[in-house]
């Protein structure tokens, strides 16, 4: 888990502590359920309901409008082509930025919302949801249930006998997570191959998802950790696939190609679909439907001169039905670059605050640094605290704890402690790790992303004469320039309220060594229940590191949001400078690719020309609109009447920045054609899963999408504690 994992000599000493532990779970594999042929689907069903619990317990599930309708469709499509027709197949995001998915059986899957923010197209996600489904439908959990039983026992068992050990220790190194098969994986692909190829997804998508984790592996091994541990035999399973019959070049013919092209069109992914006409035309330079969607593709691409050639050739190689298509998408095009106004000023101005903001960069990196190198001591003081502190809290592994007694209140309390500490740690290292740097041997994260654009927008400005279509872009370079400022504050402010969690992570951690102190000297009574007169002097303790816990994480959480806020701030810029304004033909493209992504077109070009809108604000409002159950010119009015940009807008309305930057990178990787494998800023530590509630506390929001709109500058809000503050005992 990256700065979030101990040094190894550290995780040897959890090992130690653990020890007792690891005999218990030893004993419970004695306890698995029996093989594949001896258990009916309504028991294996059943069992995944139960091991639900555990997960849910440990994770809060993604409850956003926009990435639920996006995964439930792409499985929905899948699910439709399966054999096992008595599976109640359901999906749930969890709240994780590690790039993983698992299944535990009985048409119970689970994606990492860290997953979503890393697959470039609907089709990776496919094959990721295919994959799992191939587990269920060869019932391997069952067969091999080690991974599904595992799970089970590390989310519900382990974590009981200290949750901040499991967090902290990686107990999954210590082999308890046993990996599945290599052959139940390979068969796994072979499935979500054919389901994928059924549904109409493309196949290819399931190696490229895989040459990507390859590439994240090399550059962040940690993001992908978790997802190498429960898929193994990854190397040579890319080997395997490119040997299956759906992704052999020699067995597919140009049509069936085609069909993939074309799909990729309509669903408005123009850069995936380019790649695939280029092949098919390799294949057969004269067909005349490929030339005709390959030039309509180019001219969404803003490929205008490349464009225009190959509808020509589509004319002339075509029926006389292709051939009046074509011209008349050539004579579109012509007519809209006459409509067309592009404005030649004064562009020195431009050119001086454009040297501005490269130039504040460097005081952007300074003041960064500063905060990122006093974080990491804190990060380093604060790991080894959790470290002192786990060895001070008894071991329950071997005291049967029966419901509603008072020892079940003071392990659900403390259970509940240790999903703080895990929320409060993990999400602000996560933001330390990944706003970056502009040191020329470093250059990383948020801060690299913003030089990157600024260099791009520099580009145009430095030739002559400067072409049109980046003419039409310059008059949107001020409302850019502001966003790109914005995202520099949201970048420190996500380091100075990580710093926060950190500073209140450490206050509260005395409170919790008090705690497992008193815990310590405790008694229980015959029944082996902690003595009344022990459980009274625990409640205040308990109260006292519990509502200290719940302030850590939460600031840790609105770190994150405004680390995910400056992410979507820069994907704004990039969609604005893809030149789609220009000219009017192509922002039609843009309008498409927004009613296939979030079922709303957003603005029409003279609504956009008017409201002087950049294309990037145009996309994201119409995803906010969509997210928010309302409508682009609705967010559009909300952010020209309170004078704040439309990323704030979202935020106000409570949506998910996670979200808004994650279908703002679909967009703009619809339109790229050589999609850039590392798109995200990713973390270099993943956060860890957010908090949910145990029963008889009051319930402190920790999903990505705040309680409120988080303002900027503003000190952090106070948690409300519940009317005890901790779990009381039923007795």
């Amino acid at each position: 888990m990256g700065a979030a994992t101990p040094p190894a000599n550290q995780r040897h000493m959890f090992a130690r502590r653990f020890a007792s532990g690891i005999a218990s779970i030893a004993m419970l594999f004695l306890m698995l359920p029996t093989p594949a042929d001896a258990m009916s689907t309504a028991a294996e069903v059943e069992q995944a309901k139960e091991q639900e619990k555990s997960i849910i317990a440990q994770y809060n599930v993604i409850k956003d409008p926009l990435l639920n309708a996006w995964v439930q469709g792409v499985a929905d499509k899948l699910w439709g082509q399966v054999a096992r027709r008595d599976v109640p197949y359901n999906i749930k995001i969890l709240d994780s930025a590690d790039i993983n998915s698992f299944t535990i059986g009985g048409g119970y899957l689970y994606i990492n919302e860290g997953l979503l923010d890393f697959v470039q197209s609907d089709d990776e996600l496919a094959g990721v949801i295919g994959h799992e489904t191939g587990h269920v439908e060869r019932r391997h959990t069952v067969t091999l249930p080690a991974k599904a039983q595992a799970l089970n026992l590390l989310f519900g068992v382990a974590s009981i006998f200290s949750p901040i050990i499991y967090r902290f220790g990686q107990i999954a190194e210590q082999g308890i997570i046993a990996k599945a098969q290599r052959q139940d994986e390979l068969q796994a692909d072979q499935y979500g191959l054919l389901l994928m190829a059924r549904a109409g997804y493309d196949p290819d998508a399931m190696v490229s998802f895989m040459n990507h984790l390859g590439k994240e592996e090399h550059d962040h091994s940690s993001l992908v950790d978790k997802y190498l541990a429960n898929h193994p035999g990854f190397p040579s399973r890319v080997s395997h696939l490119v040997g299956y019959e759906e992704l052999d070049p020699t067995k597919r013919t140009t049509d069936q190609l085609l069909v993939q092209a074309n799909r990729d069109q309509e669903t408005a992914q123009y850069g995936f679909a380019q790649q695939k006409y280029d092949v098919v035309l390799a294949r057969d330079p004269q067909n005349a439907t490929a030339l005709l969607h390959e030039g309509e593709v180019q001219l969404a691409l803003g490929q205008d001169t490349r464009g225009t050639t190959t509808l020509g050739q589509a004319a002339q190689q075509g029926t006389p039905e292709t051939r009046q298509v074509a011209l008349a998408r050539v004579a579109a095009l012509r007519s809209s670059e006459a409509r067309s106004t592009i404005m030649h000023g004064d562009l020195a101005p431009l050119r001086a605050r454009l040297a501005a903001a490269q130039a504040s960069q460097l005081q952007l990196d300074t003041a960064a640094a500063i905060r990122r190198d006093a974080a990491r001591d804190q990060l380093k003081s604060v790991n080894s605290r959790i470290q002192s502190i786990s060895y001070g809290i008894p071991d329950f592994s071997r005291v049967p704890v029966r419901s509603g007694t008072r020892l079940d209140a003071v392990l659900r309390n403390y259970y509940q402690m240790g999903k703080n500490i895990d929320v409060a740690f993990g999400k602000a290292s996560a933001v330390v790790a990944s706003v970056g740097t502009s040191e020329a041997a470093k250059r990383s994260g948020l801060i690299r992303e913003n030089e990157d654009i600024l260099t791009e927008m520099a580009a145009p400005l430095q030739v002559a004469p400067i072409p049109n279509a980046s003419l039409a872009i310059l008059p949107s370079y001020p409302t850019m320039l502001d966003h790109l400022a914005l995202a520099d504050g949201d970048m420190i402010r996500a380091l100075d309220a990580s710093r926060s969690a950190l500073a209140l992570l450490d206050v509260s951690l005395g409170d919790v060594a008090s705690f497992g102190d008193r815990l310590m000297r405790s008694q229980t009574d015959f029944q082996g229940d902690i003595s009344k007169s022990d459980f009274d002097a625990l409640v205040p303790l308990m109260q006292k590191a519990g509502t200290g816990l719940s302030s850590a994480a939460i600031a840790s959480s609105q770190a994150e949001q405004l680390y995910n806020i400056a992410r979507a701030r820069q994907l704004e810029t990039r969609i604005s400078l893809l030149g789609t304004n220009y000219p009017q033909n192509r922002y039609a493209s843009l309008r498409y690719a927004l009613e296939q992504r979030v079922k709303n077109s957003g603005v029409d070009f003279e609504t956009m020309r008017r409201d002087g809108l950049t294309t990037g604000e145009v996309a994201a409002a119409s995803i906010v609109a969509a997210d928010t159950a309302t409508t682009p010119d609705k967010i559009i009015d909300e952010a020209h009447s309170s004078g704040k940009s439309i990323v704030d807008v979202g935020n106000e309305r409570n949506m998910s920045s996670a979200a808004l930057e994650i279908f703002l990178g679909l967009v703009y990787l619809d339109y790229t054609n050589a999609p850039q494998i590392a798109l995200h800023a990713q973390p270099t530590t993943a956060p860890a899963a957010a908090v949910t509630p145990a029963p008889g506390v009051t319930p402190v929001p920790m999903s990505s999408a705040m309680p409120g709109p988080y303002v900027t500058g503003a000190p952090l809000p106070t948690p409300v504690p519940s009317p005890t503050g901790v779990m009381q005992s039923t007795r």
